[in-house]
């Protein structure tokens, strides 16, 4: 039986963060800290989330601030990051309070969807030791770098600074989200989803957020599953394949879903994408003095 519960946290900017957990009715086998994508909610990964607790796997999520149910909820402040480590702090204070519930012993598991999977990255790089592993879905790791995008982000900063609000960076059409019609207007008709183009200053600190991985990602000795479609037109699988080549970790993998877009977890490709992120999870969850 699985027990899911809906809670808050206040951050250190003084804003009430909506959280979940969906726990296990015996001592969990694994920690996974999950984070959700740019202009969504935790609550949707909530079947994903339940099953991995039906597993042995406890599960902790929340919704980052202007995202969902949490703070701020003014129009003209939903999805505007401000500052990319505001994010990072916040699920480090969440994850600190959250594993004090549970025996040090547990391996704990950082992971993310999309901007998440950055967000998972930054975590467990400001303190490796606290981990046991890092999981990326459809991770936005860094862009592709057409002229486009390049001339854009020359004039970032500048645009970050006096427009921060202004809804001028182009998104990415919907239908990118999944070669399902169902899932993507699911995602469209969510009234706690963000539909529209990226606010300045948002763009301008996830641009921020992919220069410091990318400065940071040797350092990377953890193991780390990445789960990408090859037909993902959001998120660059080509960053994330950098990512694995230079991380010093000797335990990475790579699974490539041929044909796949950006959200398998709820697209076509669904049960095949939990599989895998649970059977990892699983054989990662070995406690630091078991024995074989």
């Amino acid at each position: 039986m699985v027990q899911a519960i809906k809670g808050s946290i206040v951050n250190e900017r003084k804003q009430v963060l909506r959280t979940v957990e969906y726990l296990p009715d015996q001592k969990p086998k694994a920690i996974l800290f999950f984070h959700h994508g740019y202009g969504e909610h935790i609550g949707r990964y909530e079947k994903v989330h339940t099953r991995l607790a039906e597993a042995g796997i406890a599960v902790y999520g929340y919704d980052h601030h202007g995202h969902g149910e949490s703070d701020p909820k003014e129009k003209h402040e939903r999805a505007l990051v401000h500052d990319w480590h505001h994010l990072v702090d916040d699920s480090m204070a969440f994850a600190q309070e959250m594993r004090k519930r549970h025996a040090s012993s547990i391996p704990c598991i950082s992971a993310g969807q999309s901007m998440g999977g950055l967000v998972a990255t930054h975590l467990v790089l400001r303190d490796q030791d606290s981990w046991a592993g890092l999981i990326l879905c459809s991770a936005a790791i860094d862009a592709e770098w057409n002229l486009v995008l390049r001339l854009q982000a020359s004039i970032g900063g500048l645009l970050a600074t006096l427009v921060p609000r202004a809804q001028i960076v182009p998104a990415v059409p919907l239908e990118y989200i999944s070669n399902d019609p169902e899932v993507v207007a699911h995602f469209a008709q969510d009234p706690l989803n963000f539909v529209g183009d990226l606010r300045a200053r948002t763009a301008n600190e996830i641009l921020k957020g992919f220069k410091d991985v990318q400065h940071k990602e040797k350092q990377l000795r953890l193991p780390i599953l990445a789960i990408h479609g090859t037909a993902d037109k959001i998120t660059s699988i080509t960053a994330v394949k950098r990512l694995l080549a230079s991380a010093a970790s000797t335990d990475t993998e790579l699974k490539e879903f041929a044909g796949g877009f950006h959200e398998l977890l709820l697209g076509p490709e669904k049960e095949d994408t939990f599989v895998t992120l649970r059977d990892w999870i699983l054989r990662h969850s070995r406690e630091p003095d078991a024995k074989l």
